[in-house]
């Protein structure tokens, strides 16, 4: 589906304009219950695996791989390290620990803001009932929020003609979110910082993803001119291509 072509885009558009070589590609469905045939399938000889699954098909597929026996180096997509993997429960994602990635947020960034964003969520809720840390669809929603709360009292409530005004002050705002200012360009798609991350064991046990690098002002086309990216195609099973 969409999402998954495009996160898996995202890395691979740089991986293979560094030179790199991806030798297979395995896509399953959503909601995925058994992965033997996959797993079977995954050559040997190779420096590492992406794995751009999330939720329950991530930690299914973590169980069974290390139940066969797996034991390559991986790297994630942005929902493969994303807290609600983290934080399942048993040993099966540990197999996670030190897998590079990259996605809107680091969990221990030491910036203040972000800081002082975990704290709030931590406080709010019993340990019992949330994640260790806020996941990346939690602070996704908290920062959609912020922004519509915003531009509604830049309106004063005004939705009439179409939610007019209120749509404008959206396509300019500029959010000071916990992970860093975000804007739209002229499609509403955000521009703002992304973050290469690692899977790190914490004191407590937990496991967390730590900053490697932030990189600011990261837009949809990764970078490069609008026509340029145009011209790869839709992201999709084979897009892009890397020989």
């Amino acid at each position: 589906y969409s999402f998954g072509y495009t996160n898996f885009l995202g890395f691979a558009l740089g991986y293979c304009k560094a030179g790199g070589k991806i030798t297979e590609r395995q896509w399953v469905p959503l909601g995925t219950k058994d992965f033997a045939s996959i797993i079977a399938a995954l050559p040997d000889d190779v420096d590492a695996l992406y794995i751009g699954l999330g939720g329950g098909d991530a930690v299914n597929f973590l169980n069974q791989y290390q139940q066969a026996g797996g034991d390559a180096h991986l790297i994630g997509g942005s929902i493969m390290v994303d807290g609600t993997v983290l934080s399942a429960k048993g040993d099966a994602k540990k197999a996670l620990i030190g897998t590079p990635s990259s996605g809107p947020q680091a969990d221990t960034w030491d910036d203040p803001k972000w800081q002082a964003y975990v704290k709030a969520y931590q406080d709010a809720f019993p340990p019992e009932k949330r994640f260790p840390i806020p996941s990346l669809l939690g602070t996704g929603y908290y920062n959609a929020a912020n922004a519509a709360i915003e531009c509604l009292n830049q309106v004063n409530g005004d939705l009439s003609d179409g939610q007019a005004a209120f749509r404008t002050c959206l396509s300019n705002l500029e959010l000071d979110a916990p992970n860093g200012k975000i804007k739209l360009d002229g499609n509403r798609q955000a521009i703002g910082s992304n973050f290469v991350i690692e899977v790190v064991e914490q004191d407590d046990g937990n496991l967390a993803t730590k900053m490697v690098k932030k990189i600011d002002n990261v837009n949809q086309t990764l970078g490069l001119p609008e026509d340029e990216f145009r011209a790869m195609g839709l992201p999709s099973r084979d897009i892009v291509e890397c020989n």
